[in-house]
């Protein structure tokens, strides 16, 4: 039992010794890498991600930096439990920062990728029809385009996941939004699909793209496939709710 005791303190010790000669920056993403430890009811608790966001402030490391705190301010306002009002403060925020380093770096396609992915989510706040008229859904699809051309793989070709999402579920609407095309969700999404298989959202959205499009007997063999899986730790959030959806989307349509 004493030799158990002298094993804990030192290894907590070393860890702690380890953490303080880490870099702001290094100890931001070690905080960012934990940020679905605890979960509940869908959400994540605040904890890490709120040290991250602190940590990612005080880096001088750029555009690390910049690319941390737009992915944590995601992180924070889609998976854990804030009101409607700080979680569209947050979205902002991001997006209000991705403007201004953009600027700074041009050919960033991380920025590019996060910028777009926090102005998709704000924009999920606004009734879609609103949204297609004030002309949210079109500035989505220029930064989505932006970041696919900068670098398509980046984030589990998160930038083709997010057009290609737009594609295939946003709804035709006459002379607000006609540019939605299941030819164009079915280039994206296959591409996807392609370049990142193990995410589950690529996966959904490729097997709701092939049965729209009247593929069933391939759509059914992935849907199949997506619902055997189990959510990765470092993802655990989006997975389970990717599976969850192909799961329900299956029950409702084979």
């Amino acid at each position: 039992m004493h030799f158990t005791k002298i094993t804990l303190f030192i290894s907590i010790l070393l860890f702690s010794n380890s953490l303080f000669s880490q870099t702001a920056l290094e100890k931001a993403e070690h905080y960012f890498e934990k940020r679905s430890e605890i979960v509940e009811d869908g959400k994540a608790d605040s904890e890490n991600i709120d040290k991250a966001i602190e940590l990612f402030k005080q880096s001088n490391q750029e555009p690390e930096k910049t690319i941390g705190l737009l992915k944590s301010y995601e992180f924070k306002a889609s998976w854990t439990n804030v009101s409607e009002k700080e979680k569209k403060a947050l979205y902002e925020k991001a997006i209000d920062l991705a403007k201004n380093k953009t600027e700074e770096y041009t050919q960033n396609g991380a920025i590019a990728y996060w910028h777009a992915a926090n102005y998709a989510r704000w924009g999920d706040l606004i009734d879609i029809t609103e949204a297609a008229k004030e002309g949210v859904v079109d500035e989505i699809k220029k930064l989505a385009e932006k970041a696919i051309e900068l670098d398509e793989k980046y984030n589990q070709a998160g930038a083709l996941r997010l057009l290609g999402g737009i594609h295939l579920e946003a709804p035709s609407i006459p002379l607000i939004l006609s540019w939605p095309s299941n030819d164009e969700a079915k280039r994206l999404l296959e591409k996807a699909y392609e370049i990142a298989p193990q995410h589950p959202a690529n996966v959904y959205l490729y097997a709701k793209m092939l049965h729209t499009i009247d593929k069933e007997k391939q759509s059914k063999k992935v849907f199949e496939e997506l619902v055997s899986r189990e959510a990765r730790e470092n993802y655990f959030l989006v997975d389970q709710k990717y599976i969850q959806k192909g799961k329900d989307y299956f029950n409702n349509n084979f």
